[in-house]
């Protein structure tokens, strides 16, 4: 590949009729130009200018050759200038990947927002279960994980901290009895959101502040936390859901949060993306108004972080001080 800037310093040599002019003009020596121009023509092989001490002339090829030089800067000036407007006003496609649930409870209420304020930029939206690799022409990503998260190179950023419940209805707690014990939780009848496959497993830790986990067989398993949800609310079992994912249902009384000491750890809904270099101001406005519009099931002040026993050695997680309340709103789009 030739050196492109070559074809620029020939520009201004024709422009300015003459090396003195086109050194002038871009503020280097003289002596530079002429070298420059020099190497071009033997990789060219043909002569682009006849110049002598008195006389300065383009050539026939040089002056053919000269238009598309002035094609190639005009294109290259363009092209720097559709960056620098790209990167000055929010514009163009925004792709994002994010499970079903959270595209439903957080991201789709603020699509309408975001784009009637920034009505030049698209959103291609995926909601999916799969692990997705952001390298799959995605600019950023939003998923769910386990707290304090250690992992992967990509630039984080927090949307919020998410509290699990088990959750039942009125209904099946009167006919079952209410459970004392996760372990007689989980013989009573159980549902379960994930894959198809399991283990099927809830994550708890108890008032002695260790982590457990309890195996249970469910009666109803989906990938779909609303059909998960809803044979909650239908009687058919108990369930692990976010709280943000069932506030509602507590809130009218359709489920009760069943075993509040037994403490789910922690998770966090993060964006996550390449890089913050070269982010382009569509990607960062979506980002920062996200992160202004979520707020957390659990305050910072109320997150506890233990180091201590659990089903792994040296196992780190996150807790809330208090149960949860069903009258809290987080996880959720702020009002």
């Amino acid at each position: 590949m030739h050196d492109l800037n070559d074809l620029y310093i020939f520009c201004h040599v024709v422009e300015h009729n003459g090396f003195t002019g086109a050194a002038r003009a871009l503020g280097v020596a003289r002596s530079s130009i002429c070298r420059r121009v020099n190497q071009l023509e033997e990789r060219l092989g043909v002569r682009l200018v006849q110049r002598t001490t008195r006389h300065f002339a383009v050539t026939d090829i040089g002056t053919e050759f000269h238009g598309y030089c002035v094609k190639m800067v005009a294109e290259a000036k363009a092209a720097y200038e559709r960056v620098a407007c790209a990167r000055a006003t929010p514009a163009g496609m925004i792709r994002v990947s994010c499970p079903p649930i959270i595209g439903q409870l957080l991201v789709a209420p603020l699509i309408p927002k975001f784009v009637e304020k920034n009505p030049q930029v698209r959103i291609a939206l995926e909601a999916t279960e799969r692990r997705i690799d952001i390298e799959e022409n995605f600019d950023l990503c939003i998923r769910v994980r386990q707290v304090p998260t250690e992992d992967s190179a990509l630039i984080m950023r927090s949307l919020g901290i998410i509290q699990h419940v088990l959750v039942a209805s009125r209904g099946f707690l009167e006919r079952n009895g209410r459970p004392t014990s996760p372990a007689e939780a989980a013989q009573k009848g159980t549902l379960s959101y994930g894959s198809l496959q399991g283990p099927h497993v809830w994550k708890l830790v108890d008032p002695e502040e260790r982590e457990i986990q309890i195996r249970h067989e469910p009666t109803l398993i989906a990938d779909d936390m609303v059909v998960i949800r809803q044979a909650a609310v239908g009687g058919l079992g108990i369930a692990q859901l976010p709280l943000s994912a069932c506030l509602n249902e507590i809130r009218d009384g359709l489920l009760d949060i069943v075993l509040p000491d037994f403490l789910a750890p922690l998770c966090e809904i993060q964006v996550v993306f390449p890089s913050r270099r070269g982010l382009l101001p569509a990607v960062r406005s979506f980002i920062d108004f996200l992160s202004a519009h979520c707020v957390s099931e659990v305050p910072e002040r109320q997150i506890k972080r233990h180091t201590g026993q659990g089903h792994r050695e040296n196992v780190r997680f996150w807790t809330s001080r208090e149960p949860p309340f069903a009258q809290q709103r987080i996880g959720v789009p702020a009002r």
